[in-house]
């Protein structure tokens, strides 16, 4: 494990693999960890590196701030320095930061899975609405289902939980990113989603995660 600062956020990143291929930075969901890639990390065929959110894994949490996609983007692109380059992987709430980050740094992403996850449902005009019936993870049960013992049990952590921004906001920054591969299945999608669904650069990814990480590696 790494240690890495991003002002006064101290950040845990893991390698959960290694090989001759592209760097792979994997993106956690709330309450999440980046451990909860290890066994997608096998389908990878280069380095794996899976960075812990600030209050969740290894990473302590933030004292006197707050947390948002903007910090955590700021946090990911730190671990991204790192690599200087990668593809990106992310769920629920790290699928919104992969995309942001994607948007921002298309010179050095070549591309990004979105998959499904716990964080920043809802949106547009209403932040707060419950999540929708029928929507569920079922087909990516292997991507963090559950709740680590691990996660900050701060309540500032739920300003994740739920989407303020309108959904021309994710677009935006889809727009600006090089590939971005959306896991569908059956179950609702937040507004977000269907609209970064619309982009140029959007396509719908394989149902099977290990082709969807072909896919990508292969952009």
């Amino acid at each position: 494990m790494t240690r890495l600062r991003d002002g006064r956020a101290e950040l845990a990143l893991h390698e959960l693999g290694s090989g001759a291929g592209p760097t792979l930075l994997c993106l956690h969901a709330l309450y999440g960890a980046g451990s909860d890639f290890r066994d997608l990390a096998a389908a990878w065929p280069g380095r794996v590196l899976a960075l812990d959110f600030p209050g969740h894994g290894h990473s302590p949490r933030s004292f006197g701030g707050s947390y948002t996609p903007e910090n955590l983007v700021a946090n990911a692109d730190v671990a991204l320095a790192h690599a200087s380059e990668a593809q990106l992987v992310g769920a629920g709430l790290g699928a919104y930061v992969a995309l942001l980050l994607a948007g921002a740094r298309p010179d050095r992403i070549g591309g990004a899975l979105l998959l499904p996850g716990r964080g920043l449902a809802g949106g547009g005009a209403e932040p707060k609405r419950a999540e929708p019936e029928g929507m569920s993870h079922a087909r990516f049960d292997v991507l963090l289902q559950g709740i680590t013992a691990d996660a900050d049990p701060d309540p500032m952590l739920e300003n994740c939980d739920r989407d303020i921004r309108p959904p021309d906001y994710a677009r935006a920054h889809a727009d600006s990113a090089r590939l971005l591969l959306l896991a569908e299945d059956d179950a609702e999608r937040p507004p977000w989603w269907h609209a970064v669904r619309e982009a140029d650069c959007a396509e719908v990814a394989p149902a099977d995660p290990e082709a969807a990480l072909a896919r990508l590696a292969a952009s």
